[in-house]
This record gives structure tokens, C-alpha cells and sequence, in this order.
């Protein structure tokens, strides 16, 4: 989630055999259709996922969500579905590039955990070819991503709240804010991860800003997880061929976005995007917030993924101690 990895193994991933992949693409796609190739795809965090090349030749993605006995955080709650259902609604709303999705099972008759198979994307994610592409080249694909992330941002929904998530949702974008910063604090308490400030003070440092929030007003469609990982090149025309994990996405303020500065602003995508997100004290004040919330999932993941090293909970606490400064100073 939102932190290059490299590869590093996660609790959360459920392995699959080639054999078991067999099966499952043996229910879904015929008892004639077999596996030719196999490989696992390693750079996500939290499902596991798997490049399949078939005996009719067509490449495809198995995607594996955790095991039910794993522990995961409130807001991980059905993320699959989630996503199964994102980009089935993008492919009818937009012309985003997203894989077609050619099966979900969440039967668990199979397996015990809900897995999809959706088409593979040709290309490259865009944070392992970027330092090759000149500075138009980058600038193309910033842009392009901008005017990707608005059409998926003008989509609106009637509530607030993580999309799969319909009991955890209200037509008050405020409160359900509230709900979903109380929650992952909950997560971390329940671990014991220890934050810069107590857990209360904390809350009340954050809540006293949230005057803020009740500009938001409409529900919007929102990726959340949109860093150069998720963004397909093709290698030789440089074009976006496709963008992938809406897992986390949620109908929430567009401001959520990390395009909007919670790693770096990129003047090239907010050209594409079309629109000022971040004039006023209280956008800005918002944007804080947002950006608060996500260095706490990034803290407090880590004590349920048990990663190989501190190097993402070690960089998010210092993104965390920046963040509450400016909130401080706003």
C-alpha cells in the first residue's frame, strides 16, 4: 500500500500452486482450459497475485484475498469485492484502461478465501520505468493520469464510506470521517502500537480541525492508491495501457487523493487533473487530515502484516510527526 516494497512478504498473502490455480481456472473457464505458465507477482502488500498463461494463449491475473483466520484492519473489511466491483463500474463510466474482470468467486467453496481472475495488463508499472522516460514523456503520462483520476473523482455516490462497506456508511461525510479515523486508532490500540502522542490527545488534537469537513457535501468516487506502482506503461509508446488496486476506494471528498501532495505534488498531474484542489485554509486543513489518517494505516499495518523491516513504519512516522506540525501551525 502505497510504499515500493520490492517484494517483501506480508501475513496477509494467501499462497496459491500452480495446481490449485489449475482448479480454479478449471471451475471458472472449462475443464479444457489449463495453465501453461505460472509465475507469482510479488510487489503488493496485502493479497497475493499470480501472472497465469492459459493454453489458448490469453495471459491473465489470479488475485488471492487474505486467509478469513488473518487478522486485517476495520477498513480492510471485503476490500476485494471492492475492487471487483470499482472497476467493473469504471469500465461502464469512463474510458480509464482497467483490466475486465473474468471471474469472483467469494463462495469459498474452493478455497477459503474470495479470489478474482481478470485480464493482464501489458506494460510496466510506472515506478520502475519512470527514471528512463524523458521529462515530455513524464509529463504525457502525469497528465494523462490527471485527467484518468478526475473522471474517476466525478463519479458520485449517495454516501460516505469504503465502498464495500455499506453498514459503515452515512450521508454525512464528517462523521464518517470520525468513524473511520476512530477505527484505525482501535486497530492500533488493539496491537499496542505506540503513536507520537496518546491515543486520546491525538484524537482531539485531529478533531479540533474537523469544522473543516463539513464543506464536503457530495459523495465522490475515490482511488486512494493511485502512486506510479499502480500505473502500467507500455514500454516502447509510453502510453498508460492501464491502472489497477481500487481495493481501498471509497465515496469520500477527492481530496483523499495521495496525487494531491501526501508523498510530493506533481505540477504536471494537477495540470491534467483541471482543477485548483488546494486554495483555501480549509482544503488545505482537510488535505491534512487526510494525509494524517493514511500515515496511521501505513504505522499501523505494519504490526499486522509482521514485514520483513521497519523501512515503511520507520518513513510513514516521520511523515506522521510532519503532517501534525502543519496541522498545528494551521
Amino acid at each position: 500500500m502505497w510504499f515500493y516494497n520490492n517484494g517483501m512478504q506480508s501475513l496477509s498473502k494467501t499462497p496459491v500452486s500452480r495446481q490449485l490455480a489449475g482448479q480454479i481456472i478449471a471451475r471458472h473457464f472449462g475443464s479444457r482450459t489449463s495453465i501453461t505458465s505460472y509465475r507469482e507477482l510479488t510487489d503488493g502488500f496485502f493479497n497475493a497475485a499470480y501472472f497465469l498463461e492459459l493454453n489458448d494463449g490469453s495471459r491473465c491475473v489470479l488475485k488471492i484475498a487474505p486467509h478469513p483466520s488473518v487478522r486485517v484492519l476495520r477498513y480492510e473489511k471485503n476490500i476485494m469485492r471492492t475492487e471487483v466491483e470499482v472497476m467493473r463500474l469504471i469500465k461502464t463510466r469512463t474510458d480509464i484502461p482497467v483490466p475486465s474482470i473474468l471471474c469472483f468467486d467469494s463462495s469459498r467453496s474452493l478455497i477459503e478465501s474470495d479470489y478474482f481472475v481478470m485480464d493482464f495488463i501489458e506494460g510496466v508499472p510506472l515506478n520502475k520505468i519512470r527514471e528512463t522516460l524523458s521529462p515530455g514523456e513524464c509529463h504525457a503520462v502525469d497528465v494523462r493520469t490527471g485527467q484518468f483520476l478526475y473522471q474517476m473523482n466525478v463519479i458520485t455516490g449517495d454516501q460516505f464510506g469504503y465502498f464495500a462497506q455499506p453498514e459503515l456508511q452515512s450521508r454525512n461525510w464528517r462523521e464518517t470521517f470520525d468513524r473511520m479515523l476512530r477505527n484505525v486508532l482501535a486497530d492500533g490500540q488493539v496491537v499496542g502500537v505506540i503513536l507520537p502522542v496518546g491515543y486520546d490527545a491525538l484524537y482531539s488534537q485531529l478533531a479540533d480541525h474537523f469544522d473543516a469537513l463539513d464543506e464536503v457535501q457530495i459523495p465522490r468516487l475515490v482511488h486512494w492508491d493511485l502512486w506510479d506502482g499502480n500505473i502500467f506503461i507500455h514500454p516502447e509508446t509510453k502510453q498508460i495501457t492501464g491502472l489497477i488496486d481500487f481495493e481501498r476506494a471509497l465515496w469520500a471528498d477527492p481530496l483523499m487523493e495521495a496525487n494531491f501532495g501526501a508523498f510530493v505534488i506533481n505540477p504536471s498531474f494537477l495540470e491534467g487533473y483541471g482543477e485548483d484542489m488546494l486554495t483555501t485554509i480549509n482544503q488545505q486543513t482537510r488535505h491534512t487530515l487526510y494525509d494524517v489518517y493514511l500515515f496511521l494505516i501505513m504505522i499501523v499495518e505494519c504490526y499486522y502484516r509482521k514485514y520483513e523491516n521497519n523501512q515503511q513504519e520507520n518513513w510513514a512516522r516521520e511523515k506522521l510527526k510532519g503532517e501534525l506540525e502543519i496541522l498545528n501551525a494551521l
